[in-house]
């Protein structure tokens, strides 16, 4: 029992560890965070019964010319971790600043879902920044 609970303790103390983070307010008068070589990026998932729709888009700036996305449709699981679900992952790769994607998965189980997106933007002098977006949690 002692094990268990030990682990149970490490499990959370891995899953609270702080991260920073920098943030700035835009013209609209909301707060997002701040990223180096993009202006907006998002990540949104739709669900319709059992069908997820993920879709993706950024907008890299003027200097920016080779995009990579990756979307990770991700199911809640076990000790609420995050996980890949089925197979659905997606890569898009286009060599100029804006990049939108979109792509489906039928017959989802019931549980959590959210998308995970992680953008790759390179600029013309070969600096890359990673960028990675949630979606906000839906439930089938």
């Amino acid at each position: 029992m002692k094990k268990v609970i030990s682990l149970m303790m490490t499990l959370l103390l891995c899953f609270s560890l702080s991260v920073t983070a920098s943030a700035q307010t835009v013209s609209t008068g909301i707060v997002q965070p701040y990223y180096e070589k993009a202006k907006v990026a998002t990540s949104e998932l739709y669900i319709s019964g059992t069908t997820a729709t993920c879709k993706s888009t950024i907008q890299g700036d003027s200097d920016v010319t080779k995009i990579v996305a990756e979307q990770y449709l991700q199911k809640q699981g076990f000790l609420w971790i995050w996980t890949t679900y089925d197979g659905a992952e997606w890569t898009k790769t286009v060599y100029t600043n804006v990049i939108a994607m979109s792509n489906t998965k039928t017959g989802l189980s019931s549980g959590k879902y959210r998308l995970k997106t992680i953008f790759t933007l390179t600029d013309s002098n070969g600096k890359t920044e990673t960028i990675t977006v949630y979606s906000d949690v839906k439930s089938v």
